[in-house]
């Protein structure tokens, strides 16, 4: 099946009562992961920003869209400048800088900011940019710090790589540890 259809099959299941209401999940934790060809990147984001924008117009459904990146950049940003950033791996390398901005977004900084996102009413979560925050941030470390903060409400990660529904493999190269509290969203591809 192409990639094309499983979306077309996504925005129908994301949207029935069942999905919604986390019906047949018995008490685990309401986590899906929509996987992908990495080289459909574009095409996953240009979906994902019409169904943001049109899903509550449509539907009464409020989705909840959390860049990764762009929340690794605002939290990157409270703690040192741009300048600061340049200087530091100039002065100790990439290496060095790579390290000391993983201590700066480590799980507490990375849920808080998360927790003051999902203040509000919304209906699902969308969990995006995550190839884009490797190596900085990795998804099975955000996935197994989030669950006291997104309650009951369904999270949709969309990740450009594989789930077996045991692990997980960045742009199907970089394995990552092994996350169980996940389903998977879509039947594999082709």
């Amino acid at each position: 099946m192409k990639l094309e259809e499983h979306l077309e099959l996504f925005k129908e299941k994301i949207k029935t009562k069942d999905f919604l209401v986390c019906k047949g999940l018995g008490n685990e934790i309401p986590y899906w992961i929509f996987d992908y060809e990495p080289e459909k990147e574009l095409l996953v984001r240009d979906t994902i920003e019409k169904m943001v924008t049109s899903f509550e117009t449509k539907y009464s459904l409020k989705i909840i869209e959390i860049n990764l990146y762009d929340l690794c950049l605002k939290i990157l940003s409270q703690k040192l400048s741009d300048e600061k950033i340049i200087q530091f791996e100039k002065k100790k390398g990439s290496d060095a800088l790579l390290e000391k901005i993983r201590l700066i977004l480590n799980q507490e900084a990375t849920k808080k900011e998360i927790s003051e996102i999902l203040q509000g009413d919304y209906d699902i979560i969308f969990l995006t940019g995550v190839g884009n925050a490797w190596p900085i941030v990795r998804a099975h470390s955000v996935l197994n710090n989030l669950h006291s903060v997104t309650g009951k409400k369904p999270l949709v990660m969309f990740y450009p790589g594989k789930f077996s529904g045991l692990d997980l493999s960045l742009f199907g190269e970089f394995k990552s540890k092994n996350y169980y509290r996940a389903f998977r969203l879509m039947p594999e591809a082709m």
